[in-house]
């Protein structure tokens, strides 16, 4: 079997779950406009107009993928089409694609919003709820969470659809710090490390009271600690963590499934000459060290750092004026074009320079398609 057609039968096999939301005067595959939105995403176009154009010219390149018998879709069909898709199918049939390259290693799962501005209908700004596999550095799970404010029962739903391992700790920030999220966690044997809130008073105070204590007394507190020290491009940065999981005193351990470790971090960081600070207290499933805990609390903000930041700055998901319906799609496809992007292994080359790369050179998008055995 040739490469092509090697290519031709994963996209097909896959992306087939996908139900096409027409139901009459069909003219074009609905897996010809879901290549085309993908390839040309993965090739910077953002407008349906913009996606058309770069259809029409690489549609030489398309025909080695998709029966083009009636030529490339319209734009309004584009965006007819991908209005009307159902994303989680979508996603599905993406991540699908993605266990067949290559198992999902267990590790941290970090769960966190973001807000597109611009793409508005009648609840306001999309608000999309991600679940981020750090150690795969891909995307397992997203919701519409209709609406900023309503984060908490969308968790709740992205929760119930993901397949965690039993290896897996989910890092959340305080927004998740629900006693029926943490039962979610650990109905799949999964560990949680989320942040306090404020609002989980008593909670929260004790262990301020407890960790403040423990500060004064490290010696014979029964705590662990940790410290790390960094100085990059003019920041200074001290993180310090202390764990404990001496947990007797604290009667409302039993309000929380399988409740291990509390832990406090205080960083100090300066920038140029100035000092700021901040503590944070966390509950956790998982009986890990210290500078363990730090790390996983460091790298929770991997989602924005590694995914979030990405689809702002490459694929400038928050300027895309293009409909919420709309966006849900593309919200995948900008997921499979990044994921796409970050596995050719070319050095030195950011994101948005091999995106580039690919929209002027065909041998360099056939590099990245073959890599990522899309």
């Amino acid at each position: 079997m040739s490469q092509t057609q090697t290519q031709r039968y994963r996209i097909l096999t896959h992306f087939s779950i996908c139900e096409d939301p027409r139901k009459y005067r069909i003219r074009h595959k609905l897996i010809n406009v879901i290549v085309i939105v993908v390839l040309a995403t993965l090739c910077g176009e953002q407008g349906w107009e913009d996606m058309y154009d770069w259809a029409e010219d690489q549609s030489e390149f398309l025909k080695e993928f998709l029966d083009l018998e009636f030529g490339i879709p319209s734009p309004d069909t584009l965006r007819r089409v991908v209005e009307r898709l159902d994303p989680e199918r979508f996603l599905e049939a993406f991540l699908a694609w993605g266990q067949e390259l290559s198992e999902r290693k267990p590790g941290q799962v970090n769960i966190d919003g973001k807000t597109l501005r611009k793409a508005l209908d009648e609840r306001g700004a999309l608000h999309l709820v991600s679940a981020f596999a750090v150690d795969n550095g891909i995307t397992i799970g997203c919701k519409d969470a209709g609406g900023k404010g309503k984060e908490i029962p969308t968790i709740k739903v992205l929760l119930e659809s993901l397949v965690l391992k039993a290896e897996d700790i989910v890092t959340i920030d305080a927004i998740g710090c629900q006693r029926d999220i943490v039962a979610l966690i650990r109905k799949q044997r999964a560990d949680y490390l989320i942040a306090l809130k404020k609002n989980q008073e008593t909670l929260w105070q004790e262990a301020a009271n407890f960790f403040g204590q423990a500060s004064e007394a490290e010696t014979y507190a029964p705590v662990e600690t940790f410290t790390r020290n960094e100085s990059t491009h003019g920041r200074r940065e001290v993180q310090k963590v202390w764990i404990t999981q001496d947990l007797e005193w604290l009667e409302q351990a039993c309000e929380w499934k399988d409740l291990r470790t509390l832990v406090c971090v205080q960083r100090e960081w300066t920038i140029d000459d100035d000092k700021r600070s901040e503590t944070r207290y966390y509950i956790s499933s998982a009986e890990k060290t210290a500078e363990e805990f730090g790390t996983l609390i460091r790298r929770h903000w991997a989602i924005e750092n590694e995914y979030h930041w990405h689809l702002d700055v490459t694929f400038k998901e928050d300027d895309s004026e293009i409909s919420a319906r709309s966006n849900r799609v593309l919200r995948v496809a900008r997921t499979i074009s990044l994921q796409l992007l970050k596995a050719e292994p070319t050095k030195g080359m950011s994101i948005r320079r091999k995106q580039r790369r690919c929209h002027r050179s065909e041998e360099f998008l056939r590099k990245v398609l073959t890599v990522g055995k899309f």
